[in-house]
């Protein structure tokens, strides 16, 4: 914005957020706390971080000298805990999967008992991820031990391929040194792999293959897991991350969901958990066609083992 507070330029994420366009003063749309900020940043030449609600929404706006006015970024507060709808949602979810659980045992079919005890598992798993994600611990409260990372990748290989959706999934290739140690939570990091080879089996034709590879550089343990899906849209990869974040109405959601890209709680649980070690999920294409992601974790200080 320039001195005047007027617009001079604006992403479209900005145009659909503020509903205003280039000329049109800034000031109309923002508190009046957020305004005077603005003016002292502009004046004093001093970035100010303020928050302001929008339709609803909170935001975190990083007002930020710019030539003779500023620069406003508008950051969405993650949702660090549960609103207390959902919250009765979990609760309520949980106990109710307990009693079908215990129901499913009493069925004399054994396939539909199967059947109804999978996708219990498959709801309680949602519920699960759902609650790590809106309440995640930190890194300090990891219970951080010394495991063979390698042998970890080739037990989830074998775990995700023994619960492959049909018997002719494609084949998972694993390619490690025979040892790697490395200091890490094991059981959710063993959770991040069988999510991302799930997800590899699901969008993988029997016929090709599916690679997970591990590699130490020194500073990070990189595992790929190599899909031969139609590969993910790196224009989208963010929102994929970030979208169980954002509110979505039905129509909206559904219509993701028919383009084959709705927005889930794997991916964003992968991310989550690289953090939590210190690194990061990335997303690059796999030569030949399909797709790489890439779960990178930090060489961790010993200082953190249990």
């Amino acid at each position: 914005v320039s001195p005047t507070l007027h617009i001079e330029n604006a992403s479209e994420a900005a145009a659909r957020l503020t509903g205003l366009h280039p000329l049109e003063r800034i000031d109309q749309l923002l508190s009046e706390p957020t305004a005077a900020a603005l003016r002292d940043c502009i004046a004093a030449r001093t970035p100010r971080t303020v928050y302001e609600e929008l339709d609803g929404t909170d935001y975190r706006v990083e007002i930020i000298p710019h030539r003779e006015g500023a620069l406003l970024a508008f950051l969405r507060e993650d949702r660090a805990c549960y609103d207390g709808t959902l919250r009765v949602l979990h609760a309520k979810g949980t106990q109710y999967l307990g009693s079908l659980l215990a129901d499913a045992a009493q069925v004399d079919d054994p396939q539909l008992a199967a059947h109804l005890r999978r996708a219990c598992l498959r709801l309680h798993r949602l519920l699960t991820h759902s609650d790590f994600l809106h309440d995640p611990p930190l890194t300090e409260q990891l219970r951080l031990h010394h495991c063979d990372l390698a042998e970890l990748c080739r037990d989830a290989a074998g775990q995700a391929a023994a619960h492959a959706p049909s018997r002719g999934a494609a084949p998972i290739t694993v390619q490690a040194e025979d040892t790697c140690l490395a200091l890490i939570e094991p059981q959710l990091i063993r959770t991040a792999l069988y999510n991302l080879l799930t997800n590899a089996l699901h969008v993988t034709p029997p016929d090709s293959d599916i690679a997970l590879s591990l590699y130490d550089d020194g500073a990070f343990y990189t595992i790929t897991v190599a899909d031969r899906g139609p590969g993910l849209d790196a224009a989208r990869f963010e929102a994929l991350l970030s979208g169980w974040q954002m509110p979505a109405p039905l129509d909206e959601y559904l219509a993701l969901a028919r383009q084959g890209t709705p927005p889930g709680l794997g991916l964003p649980l992968v991310q989550r958990i690289a953090l939590l070690h210190g690194g990061s999920l990335l997303l690059s294409p796999r030569e030949g066609g399909g797709s790489q992601l890439h779960f990178k974790l930090a060489h961790l200080p010993e200082s953190l083992a249990d």
